[in-house]
């Protein structure tokens, strides 16, 4: 029985992303990514049990770079004097808001096996980039409210709802709907809600 070997698993996962960015999901078989890999499928098996977990492998490890990524415009750069940069609010959410949804628009199937439970619900590396992600995105909505920037009494919800925004979007939005026309709607949407004051009901 052949033993797990990270090297060879690196060579599968190599392989699978160029077959998923090159066709779509439903046309790459296990076969072909145990072909381009050069490795018997039997390989595949050792660390994937379906083409489903492998895809969502993939998904959850570009998620979490993306993730690490957006950590530079979402925080508060400080300068020579420790006092936060003057970078808008505004530009870090927009920055934040394109790449998720670009993300989503480049893994369509990603939030469709989340909803049938790939990746697991106790997938650590996943769960601990959601949680990251949200405490970005909550800090960068409270600077904007320090600054006078934005309204918004509650960040730590907004903070949850800008990716189900975008989670919305990718498994119910029109098939029409292009990216940019994804981004600048969600982004329409915050500006008219957190860029004027409500009165509290």
């Amino acid at each position: 029985m052949q033993r797990p070997d990270e090297k060879k698993r690196q060579q599968i996962v190599a392989a699978a992303t160029r077959l998923f960015a090159a066709r779509p999901f439903h046309e790459v078989r296990l076969e072909d990514v145990a072909t381009a890999a050069r490795v018997g499928k039997g390989t595949v098996y050792i660390y994937f049990d379906s083409k489903d977990e492998l895809y969502a492998s993939l998904v959850r490890d570009a998620f979490v770079a993306l993730v690490e990524r957006l950590s530079g415009p979402l925080s508060a750069p400080l300068n020579g004097r420790g006092t936060a940069h003057a970078a808008s609010s505004w530009d870090a959410l927009r920055t934040a808001v394109s790449e998720l949804v670009q993300f989503s628009s480049t893994n369509p199937h990603f939030f469709r096996l989340m909803r049938a439970g790939l990746p697991g619900h106790d997938d650590r590396a996943l769960i601990g980039a959601r949680e990251a992600l949200g405490r970005m995105l909550e800090s960068c909505i409270r600077r904007g409210v320090r600054r006078g920037e934005m309204h918004d009494p509650h960040p730590e919800l907004t903070a949850q709802f800008i990716p189900g925004l975008v989670r919305a979007a990718a498994l119910w939005a029109p098939e029409n709907a292009s990216a940019d026309v994804i981004t600048n709607h969600i982004l329409r949407l915050l500006e008219q809600g957190l860029g004027r004051k409500r009165r509290a009901s």
